[in-house]
């Protein structure tokens, strides 16, 4: 009875696979090396389009690094008569200076020390040259301001004279200046202009009606620091 249960109990037992040949595992070797070599192409393909990325990166950041000096130059070159050598060299410094402010707010501190750098590779000839180039253009700017604030304040045209005659006397552009932004406290800028503008209302609007009148002060008041 015995011998007929384990007769009957062996045979009901699912039968042992055969053993694989060399060959089949050498084929399963094959499969799985195939599978790791997809996944490495895959991987090297991404991290080729990664660093792709990152070269076409570091190409854009060069490009705009280079950028401020090489307008700098061309902008004041001509009139300032920068020899190559000057050029070349205000340039790298302006490349430098831009890497280092990357990120960063403006510091005036750092500027004027960047300033005295400058002033130290033009000649005496050129230094008056430059600071009356600036001033130039800082005079331009108060005149774009002043026309600006006319317009954004939806006032006639014919207003313009007037706040040149009333706001131009009262700004003060320094004639020593190489570079603004070592110096934010003498640089005329849109907050300054609307605090002449309101400090001297009465006289910008003395032509003006009471609804352009309103429009100025709607606009003025954009301009304020909000309270806390």
């Amino acid at each position: 009875m015995i011998s007929t249960l384990a007769l009957a109990l062996l045979l009901s037992q699912d039968p042992k696979p055969a053993a694989k040949t060399v060959e089949e595992r050498l084929k399963e070797l094959v499969d799985k090396v195939e599978v790791l070599d997809k996944k490495a192409a895959a991987l090297t393909d991404e991290n080729a389009k990664l660093q792709q990325k990152l070269d076409e990166t570091k190409a854009q950041r060069e490009m705009l690094a280079r950028q401020p000096g090489q307008l700098w130059v061309k902008r004041y070159g001509p009139g300032v008569e920068f020899t190559p050598k000057q050029s070349a060299e205000i340039e790298e410094l302006m490349y430098t200076w831009t890497k280092q402010d990357f990120g960063k707010p403006v510091d005036a501190g750092e500027w004027k020390t960047r300033e005295g750098i400058l002033r130290g590779k033009l000649t005496a000839e050129q230094v008056p040259k430059l600071t009356r180039k600036v001033r130039e253009e800082q005079d331009s700017g108060v005149t774009y301001l002043i026309k600006s604030m006319v317009r954004m304040a939806k006032l006639p045209l014919s207003a313009e004279n007037n706040f040149e005659k009333v706001i131009r006397p009262k700004v003060t552009i320094p004639d020593d200046v190489l570079l603004p932004a070592a110096h934010p406290d003498k640089t005329p800028s849109w907050t300054q202009i609307a605090e002449l503008v309101e400090a001297n209302l009465a006289e910008v609007s003395k032509d003006l009606s009471e609804s352009e009148v309103d429009s100025l002060r709607k606009m003025l008041s954009m301009w304020k620091p909000k309270q806390r």
